[in-house]
């Protein structure tokens, strides 16, 4: 962190720190949504008290700093606040920590690089002019899903057709009617839902006076690795569309299928085309199941999935032996699932991909994986505190000399059963050490770090506002305050110890955590004690003369 970022982390802490427990405010945190992808913009709405100052704070999948500044909540007591993820931002989720002086609240939101569908648009090559036009589209791998379509003669505006949805089989029709000769451009765009990312494509045919009748002939279905003998029949190529691309093949010629979906064949003849046959190439869908050989009771871990062939947007379910679902996710673009799970009972487990059928794959083989879940292995969630009941922000706590980061005052980790020793570091500083035994999930530590409440007064016993307050450990100043409103200061999480605190000339020996509380009177000011002497001695000499001058006045008389 720089220096900008230490000064707006501590002021949030000291924020969390100032929360009491008397008559909290209450305060609330959301976003506009509950998933991002990397690269978005995240808008937050915070609600609290009235023009109330607040620390904001996002950390990451990992407990990385993402975003930390200081807000002030308006006349209403709102403030929004957007930010935008990184376009290499980890996935995972993200939490949202909010705080004011008296309440404090978080929310989180996930980071998921959703798979897009392919689209795969089948127009006629050739068109009749003022003939309807009943255009088939595919969204690949076979989802059920809304999309829009527009279209428009070369070279003009886009004209809207309306919105469509496909079906279970992930096809659907598209109406046009191409009132004039020319080329027609026909668009549909997808604009993503929480499981999938957007997609879009774009396709081309010809209005004509007079269309060909050309059609080649295929089956309707095929198998992935099997060979197609193209024929043809007053055309002298086809040209096959697949959502890897396109390819021209000539009369005779032996295609293997190694594309999995729709495949659109046109007849061509130069630069003309007819009217595709679409057939349907599906595949057996092969999984490998990857994941780690041994985990603890809740203990979260990792799981990941491979196909073969590679398929992107299918969604997948993480099943046990007994058919329970651990996990559910949807496959990326290069054909790989990942998920976390978390078993709760120990023994051994048999994990398989089973991924959800569509028109184009079916289930093949599923190589699971094995995975012992030991009882004596334990997730363990640890909390960090002070004395006061605050977490203990920006500590760093280490079991049996591995160490764990504990950025707001929460770490996890997974150990065995047993005794360990655990120290807690903040600031550098070894504040914590004891031999604990380790078997519970949750775990939580209570820090000797304490509060030290100082007063000062004058002479006169009036507070002493704006008096500087210092602390001392032997020769080193640890700490430096004001005094605030009726002469106090609180120096927070001050270890256990012996202390000098000073005022002014004012000081004062203590004991941590038996002085709690402490208060220093000023002593009066050097120039009142030399006024009060000189005011003494010239009240002596004015009394001396007086005496003098009676003594004189006596002896003239006698």
């Amino acid at each position: 962190m720089n220096f900008y970022e230490k000064t707006l982390f501590f002021l949030f802490a000291a924020l969390v720190g100032a929360t009491v427990a008397l008559a909290q405010p209450r305060l609330t945190v959301a976003t506009d949504s509950s998933f991002y992808e990397p690269g978005s913009k995240v808008t937050v709405r915070i609600s609290g008290p009235p023009q109330a100052p607040l620390g904001l704070e996002v950390r990451g999948p990992k407990g990385e700093l993402v975003v930390l500044r200081q807000l002030t909540l308006d006349a209403r007591g709102v403030a929004i606040f957007a930010f935008t993820l990184d376009p290499q931002c980890r996935e995972g989720i993200y939490t949202i920590y909010v705080a004011t002086p008296g309440a404090a609240a978080s929310t989180t939101f996930e980071v998921v690089t959703r798979p897009s569908p392919i689209i795969l648009i089948a127009p006629p090559g050739q068109a009749l002019i003022g003939k309807q036009v009943n255009v088939l589209c595919f969204i690949y791998p076979g989802l059920q899903v809304k999309v829009s379509a527009y279209s428009r003669q070369h070279g003009g505006d886009w004209m809207p057709l309306g919105e469509y949805e496909s079906n279970s089989s992930g096809w659907l029709i598209i109406y046009l009617t191409p009132a004039s000769e020319g080329t027609y451009e026909l668009k549909v765009e997808f604009p993503g839902t929480h499981e999938y990312g957007p997609a879009s494509a774009i396709a081309r045919f010809k209005a004509v006076k007079t269309a060909p009748d050309w059609k080649v002939e295929a089956p309707p279905v095929k198998w992935l690795g099997e060979t197609l003998t193209i024929t043809c029949e007053g055309y002298d190529a086809v040209i096959a569309r697949t959502i890897a691309g396109e390819k021209t093949f000539k009369c005779g010629a032996k295609v293997k299928l190694d594309t999995p979906g729709p495949w659109l064949f046109y007849p061509a003849k130069g630069d003309t085309m007819g009217t595709p046959s679409i057939m349907m190439v599906k595949a057996k869908l092969n999984t490998t199941v990857k994941a780690p050989t041994e985990v603890g009771v809740n203990e979260p871990f990792s799981l990941v999935a491979s196909f073969t062939p590679p398929a992107p947007a299918v969604r997948v379910n993480f099943v046990d032996a007994e058919g329970t679902v651990l996990a559910t996710t949807f496959s990326k673009v290069n054909g790989t699932a990942f998920a976390r799970a978390s078993i709760r009972k120990a023994g051994e487990y048999t994990v398989k991909a089973i991924p959800l059928p569509t028109s184009v794959f079916e289930m093949g083989e599923s190589t699971p994986a094995t995975i012992r879940v030991l009882g004596e292995k334990l997730h363990v969630q640890l909390v960090v505190l002070d004395a006061a009941g605050r977490r203990l922000y920006n500590s760093v706590v280490e079991v049996s000399g591995a160490r764990f980061d504990a950025p707001m005052g929460v770490t996890d980790f997974t150990v065995r059963v047993g005794v360990y020793d655990v120290k807690v570091y903040w600031r550098g500083l070894l504040v914590y050490a004891s031999r604990l035994t380790l078997e519970e999930h949750n775990v939580t530590i209570k820090v000797p770090l304490y509060d030290l409440k100082i007063t000062v007064v004058d002479f006169l016993g009036r507070p002493a506002v704006g008096e500087l307050v210092e602390l001392y450990n032997n020769t080193e100043r640890l700490a430096v305050g004001s005094a605030g409103e009726n002469g106090q200061l609180t120096f927070i999480r001050v270890p256990v110890g012996a202390y000098t605190v000073k005022a002014g000339d004012a000081s004062k020996t203590i004991s941590v955590p038996e002085d709690s509380e402490v208060k220093l009177v000023l002593p009066p000011p050097s120039w009142l004690i030399i006024l009060v002497v000189f005011v003494i001695v010239l009240v002596i000499i004015i009394l001396t003369a007086r005496l003098h001058a009676k003594v004189t006045i006596r002896r003239i008389k006698s």
